[in-house]
């Protein structure tokens, strides 16, 4: 395998640490921000299961097994395609792509779910609305959907469309940093909420749609096809979370411990790894850079499938 360097400049490394600098210097004061409407540790564990485990109060055991096990699944399958990257842009960024998204759960699974109480509500009079852990969560997620834009921009878009294209995703996600950084220092709920990542990360999804659909009415081909799918399905994805979470239907079912508890993270999660499966199945014999003939059908002297070198 031979891998690529991708060239970061000094003045880029330099900003990059700035960044790091200056979001760790304000980490302590996300403690000034409490989580609304004001919650004591009490109504926390009554809101959801909190299991003492060992001393160490832990959170929807059922649904933190679930996120980590899509983060693991994210990961691997992200590494896949890094491994069979056959020295095409697309399948790297993409690979790349899938484990930020991974990291993005992990980081999520400890605070949303599994120690959400410890870090949130132990020790605290009211419980807090955020920490180090979820800002990662939402940086890494940013990165990661700018990633995947860099990969359908190498798959179906070449010349002045994929500079521009690249140039989005780059500025896309200094951007998000730059507020994220504000937010921690200043610091702001606002704009550290999901709803602000939303407002970064949803132009990429949709602008990823847009390229592949554009590339399937020129060339009706089964790749762009295939992301085109998997944009929809992502976004679908995404409605089914957000009208699991508008019509309460976590604490309907929970009903204060008296029924199960399956919340709208646990939805996002069950159709996310499925929306993981689709990309691995669609895609790991399909997605190549734009003007690549890697999967053409050829065979060797011998007459046998040819197979690409990695």
């Amino acid at each position: 395998m031979v891998w690529h360097r991708v060239p970061v400049t000094l003045k880029a490394r330099g900003l990059v640490l700035v960044v790091v600098a200056a979001s760790l210097a304000g980490c302590g004061r996300l403690d000034d921000l409490d989580y609304q409407p004001l919650t004591t540790p009490e109504e926390w564990c009554r809101m959801r299961p909190c299991v003492d485990f060992g001393g160490t109060v832990l959170n929807e055991p059922t649904g933190s097994l679930l996120v980590f096990f899509l983060a693991a699944l994210w990961i691997g399958i992200g590494a896949s395609f890094l491994v069979a990257r056959y020295r095409q842009r697309s399948r790297a960024w993409l690979g790349l792509s899938l484990i930020l998204g991974g990291i993005a759960a992990a980081l999520a699974g400890v605070s949303y779910q599994a120690f959400s109480y410890l870090l949130k509500c132990e020790g605290r009079e009211y419980c807090a609305l955020t920490n180090g852990f979820e800002v990662g969560y939402s940086v890494t997620q940013a990165a990661s959907v700018s990633a995947m834009v860099l990969a359908v921009s190498y798959s179906c878009a070449q010349g002045t469309a994929r500079r521009w294209f690249v140039g989005y995703a780059i500025a896309n996600v200094v951007a998000y940093g730059a507020v994220t950084v504000a937010g921690v220092l200043l610091p702001s709920a606002f704009l550290l909420s999901f709803e602000v990542l939303l407002i970064f990360a949803l132009p990429g999804v949709i602008l990823t749609g847009v390229v592949a659909a554009r590339h399937y009415l020129v060339h009706s081909d089964v790749m762009s096809w295939r992301i085109l799918w998997a944009v929809l399905l992502l976004i679908l994805v995404q409605v089914a979370y957000f009208a699991y979470l508008i019509f309460g239907i976590t604490q309907a079912l929970w009903d204060d411990g008296r029924g199960p508890y399956f919340s709208a993270n646990d939805v996002l999660h069950v159709g996310m790894a499925l929306w993981l499966l689709y990309v691995y199945f669609a895609l790991r014999n399909q997605l190549a850079d734009e003007g690549s003939d890697l999967f053409a059908v050829e065979v060797d002297e011998e007459g046998e499938p040819w197979q690409p070198q990695r």
